[in-house]
């Protein structure tokens, strides 16, 4: 394919082609980049992001006591930094944490993904006042269903790597359903180069049998909802910002996202 004024490559495999060993580094190569441009983006002020230890499995603070680990949290933050207004848990581990915070009168909502973690839950507690958002976000980031299934690379004229994507694809009800894990491009690419990649991943996805795909971003949810996908969970609003080309700032929410796949689906003709 050619992008504008740079000649870029871009490969698709699926595991139904290609050992998953080798989708797997690919996978890694690309969620390297996707590190790098994540430095572009902060986090609000109003927002404190705690990602806890997880090393120690079953008896790391947070899955052995989950409302006594937010309560800890709570009470440091509050001593340094003022009050916290509310709490937003993101968890893969809901059916370890879950039966605790529910007992501890937590309002939890189930994200249904079918391609992505079984047990991925979202938690919330308001409490009175106003102050900072305290979010928690504890991923098992190698859970077994999020294995690549599907890697798309775009390289450049010398063979670098400058974009891509990845996910796994599974089956639910006879259904195909696919789980986008990593979706970026590096810097300096011409405008259009995402949307192209993105009308490629459709006919990729499409191709394998997939019906529905399903995401979670904190900093591209507006780049998704021109590719065709809708928000199903506005997790934290404001959570990321960084500076636009007018030197404003641009602030992105913390989105569930889901898109409906069709051979030629609405946006990408």
């Amino acid at each position: 394919m050619t992008f504008a004024d740079a000649s870029l490559t871009l490969r698709a495999r699926t595991s139904d082609d290609t050992d998953r060993a080798d989708l797997a580094a690919g996978a890694a190569a690309l969620f390297d980049l996707f590190l790098k441009r994540e430095h572009e983006f902060g986090f609000s002020p109003e927002v404190v992001v705690d990602y806890p230890d997880l090393t120690a499995g079953p008896d790391s603070s947070f899955l052995a006591d989950a409302p006594a680990y937010v309560e800890n949290r709570i009470a440091t933050e509050e001593a340094t930094g003022g009050p916290i207004s509310q709490v937003v848990i993101l968890t893969t581990y809901a059916d370890v944490v879950g039966p605790a915070l529910a007992a501890a009168g937590w309002a939890g909502h189930q994200i249904d993904m079918p391609a992505g973690p079984d047990h991925t839950w979202t938690y919330r507690q308001d409490r009175t006042g106003t102050g900072r958002t305290l979010y928690i976000e504890a991923v098992n980031e190698a859970d077994e269903k999020l294995r690549p299934d599907f890697l798309l690379e775009l390289t450049d004229d010398r063979g670098r790597l400058r974009g891509g994507a990845w996910g796994s694809i599974h089956a639910r009800d006879g259904d195909r359903y696919a789980y986008i894990a990593t979706m970026t491009l590096d810097a300096g690419l011409p405008p259009g180069t995402g949307t192209r990649l993105g009308e490629a991943l459709n006919q990729t996805l499409v191709g394998a049998g997939v019906v529905a795909a399903h995401l979670g971003t904190q900093t591209a949810g507006p780049f998704y909802e021109r590719l065709g996908f809708r928000i199903t969970h506005i997790l934290v609003p404001a959570l990321r910002i960084r500076s636009g080309e007018d030197g404003a700032q641009v602030a992105t929410d913390l989105v569930m996202m889901e898109r409906r796949l069709t051979p030629a689906g609405p946006g990408l003709r």
